[in-house]
């Protein structure tokens, strides 16, 4: 599509040229006293194809950057899931959010309005010299092309001149996405403990920041749009008229080749968008590419790459943990650790907050690598197998159950989008949900609002079993499932869990009296364990 829109581009410059030279040789016929209808009537035809090119152009370059918007916000989503939880927490979430929408938004905008329209009018001005050469004088038209090559050396140089400014400012503005998303995440963290208006300072000074970058931006395309209007495009069209004036041919002509004159400055007109759409553009593809190249900690293995296992749930051990160490940078966690779970046993890792109960969890489901050692799923080392079959041989109950904005129905779906009426009822049974349903003004279609805000943290955990329970998983991971509910909730919830667990082997990870008790427990614990 890019190559159609340059296409357009250099055919409106031609037809335009067409039209000026038309009207020139009716003006020299009016002078003539001969007859003009001709040349006018041919300048019809011409002056709508030049519109038509006009509206084309814009048209097509619409079409090209919704493209390329869709493709680049697909690329950086499907980079997100690629990289995985442990890397999308170190960076944050705004810069994040910064780039799959504004950079894209700027990426694809100047790949699409402005890349190809460019690339046009760069070579608009060569096919018009020809046309000139041909049809009104060589000469000026060589002197003409002596400018030229100005136009393309005159963005390269503000290219390198301003490409720091544009990469500063780029990183200003996804940092300053990334404190402002924090403070509206925070905000009721901050009004309890006094400290909005302190932070507001913080913002405020960021924002500074931000809007000193812009300046900086602004600034450079004011010299550059000063340096072009006043030194390069009047001095070409005072040659321009000097050769109209002093030529050998007619007074049409002469105009003729001062109107086909401004069409050399068609680049120049576009450079007047080279810092809003040009250079942030390509400081927005830059910050792209450099999030897209970025490597996962935790590989995936190619699909076809390894033999897919078929395994049974009966098989023995289920889950087997064979000399795991693992360090988060300077601070050994596990070290050495051994532990064997059988096909429809229940185990419980217990021990002391922080001495590595959750890590050894995180590296079972692959969202950390071990540093030595190995971890097999039915006898399969997960290493050697894609991250999707792991993960489906895993069902998982977590401390904090994330709820997405919609209805509760989307968010049992996600466990099992073609789940029928019938396993949806029993799923809602299986978490002792159907009464809460019941209730609920538009049953399953109820919204549960933005991270389920709706519900509370124990019918939060409910749903979180009911999508368990749809997954149906040979291996349940129940990571504090009662956490943070209320004793209650806890009795409930453990109840539930105790059913869901049945047949399945399930890894249990808690402190809490009543949910250790039911299974065979392993302690962790040591020096530099964590």
């Amino acid at each position: 599509m890019r190559f159609v829109i340059i296409a357009l581009g250099v055919a409106q410059s031609l037809l335009l040229a067409g039209v000026y030279l038309c009207l020139g040789l009716a003006f020299d016929a009016w002078l003539g006293s001969s007859p003009y209808l001709d040349s006018l009537l041919l300048a019809v035809p011409l002056a709508a194809g030049a519109g038509l090119c006009a509206f084309g152009v814009p048209w097509l370059a619409a079409r090209s950057q919704a493209s390329d918007e869709d493709k680049y916000r697909a690329d950086v989503i499907a980079q997100v899931f690629r990289l995985g939880a442990p890397q999308r927490s170190r960076e944050r979430t705004g810069a994040i959010v910064s780039t799959a929408t504004d950079a894209v938004e700027r990426a694809a905008n100047y790949r699409g309005v402005f890349l190809g329209p460019m690339l046009g009018s760069m070579l608009a001005p060569v096919a018009v010299l020809v046309f000139v050469g041909a049809f009104i004088d060589w000469r000026s038209a060589g002197i003409l092309a002596i400018a030229i090559p100005v136009i393309p050396l005159m963005l390269g140089g503000f290219q390198m001149a301003f490409r720091r400014v544009s990469s500063q400012y780029r990183e200003e503005s996804r940092h300053f996405s990334a404190v402002f998303l924090d403070a509206i995440q925070g905000l009721g963290t901050l009004r309890m403990l006094g400290a909005a208006q302190r932070h507001s300072k913080f913002l405020a000074d960021a924002a500074e920041s931000l809007r000193q970058h812009v300046m900086r931006l602004l600034a450079g395309n004011q010299i550059m749009l000063l340096f072009v209007d006043s030194l390069f495009s009047l001095g070409f069209m005072t040659v321009a008229a000097w050769l109209a004036l002093t030529g050998s041919f007619s007074v049409g002509n002469a105009l003729a080749l001062l109107a086909s004159a401004t069409l050399l400055l068609e680049p120049l007109d576009r450079i007047g968008q080279f810092f809003y759409i040009g250079m942030g553009g390509m400081a927005a593809v830059k910050e792209i590419k450099a999030f897209l190249a970025e490597e996962p900690e935790i590989p995936d293995v190619a699909a076809g790459a390894a033999q897919t296992p078929d395994v049974s749930p009966t098989q023995s051990p289920a889950i087997e943990y064979d000399r795991v160490s693992f360090s988060y940078p300077e601070t050994p966690v596990l070290q050495d650790f051994s532990m064997n779970v059988e096909a429809g046993e229940h185990v419980v890792l217990t021990g002391p907050s922080g001495v590595g109960k959750t890590t050894a969890v995180e590296l079972l489901e692959r969202n950390l690598a071990p540093d030595s050692g190995s971890i097999s799923i039915f006898g399969n080392d997960t290493t050697g197998q894609p991250l999707a079959w792991t993960r489906a041989q895993l069902g998982v109950v977590a401390q904090h159950t994330y709820l997405f904005q919609g209805t509760l129905l989307d968010n049992l779906l996600l466990a099992k989008p073609d789940a029928t009426d019938a396993e949806l009822k029993a799923a809602l049974e299986a978490a002792d949900l159907t009464d809460l349903v019941a209730e609920l003004p538009d049953g399953l279609e109820t919204l549960v609002g933005e991270r389920g805000l709706a519900l509370s943290g124990g019918e939060a955990q409910r749903v979180a079993i009911a999508r368990a329970y749809l997954k149906d998983a040979p291996i349940l991971v129940l990571d504090e499932p009662t956490a943070h509910v209320d004793l209650t909730s806890e009795r409930v919830i453990l109840e539930r869990l105790d059913r869901l667990g049945q047949g399945k082997t399930v890894l249990t990870v808690s402190h809490r009296a009543a949910t250790i008790a039911s299974g065979r427990q392993v302690k962790l614990g040591g020096e530099n364990e964590r």
